[in-house]
């Protein structure tokens, strides 16, 4: 979208150049479309209220006790990130670091709840079974860790974070899953944001 709107006020700009559009247009035309996608940013928040700020309160409030309702719903992760996005072509002054740590518990909050049995020689089978309340947190604890990970590109970081700012329950056990959680997401991040090089060969501009 931040293309689409320097590339119209580039044009525009070219026009008052050879006099084919009055000055001061371009000035508008930007503003117009920053205008534009903030509005959209806005609706996102309408829909759901929740998505609005960074997220890392509500997170924080869900690790220690606090059950906010909708706060982990695929809507609200839907509404943030578009809602950044629209925030971010708008001009806004708004980061990756609070929606990343949101949009790690959300994702973590849906496998806790993806539940489901299949039938083998007779016998039921439960995948990722694990709806109870501690399970699920910690699974929203890893999520925020591995979201602080993809954000700042250190692993560490994230378990000290969701460790020290998150959750109020912790355990060693959780203390490697945390870890272990953040080292595959850096892992991917790396592996994404170097495609275009060699295998092998890392930059590190693309972390």
């Amino acid at each position: 979208f931040t293309a689409i709107k320097f590339k119209a006020v580039k044009q525009i700009m070219e026009k008052e150049q050879i006099g084919d559009a009055r000055t001061g247009s371009a000035f508008f035309v930007w503003l117009g479309f920053n205008l534009l996608f903030a509005s959209f940013a806005t609706l996102m928040v309408y829909i759901e209220p929740v998505a609005a700020g960074s997220g890392i309160p509500e997170v924080k409030c869900y690790l220690n006790g606090i059950n906010i309702p909708r706060i982990v719903r695929f809507q609200t992760l839907a509404c943030k990130a578009l809602g950044v996005l629209f925030s971010v072509s708008a001009a806004l002054p708004v980061g990756k670091e609070g929606p990343m740590i949101h949009s790690g518990s959300v994702i973590a909050a849906a496998l806790a709840q993806g539940t489901r049995s299949i039938s083998i020689f007779g016998h039921d089978w439960r995948i990722l079974e694990f709806r109870s309340d501690p399970e699920k947190r910690d699974f929203v604890a890893c999520g925020a860790a591995a979201g602080v990970a993809t954000a700042f590109g250190a692993p560490i970081g994230g378990v000290l974070f969701a460790l020290e700012e998150g959750a109020s329950f912790w355990s060693t056990q959780l203390t490697w899953r945390a870890f272990f959680a953040s080292m595959i997401t850096i892992y991917t991040l790396y592996v994404v944001r170097n495609s275009e090089n060699n295998w092998g060969t890392a930059a590190s501009t693309k972390m």
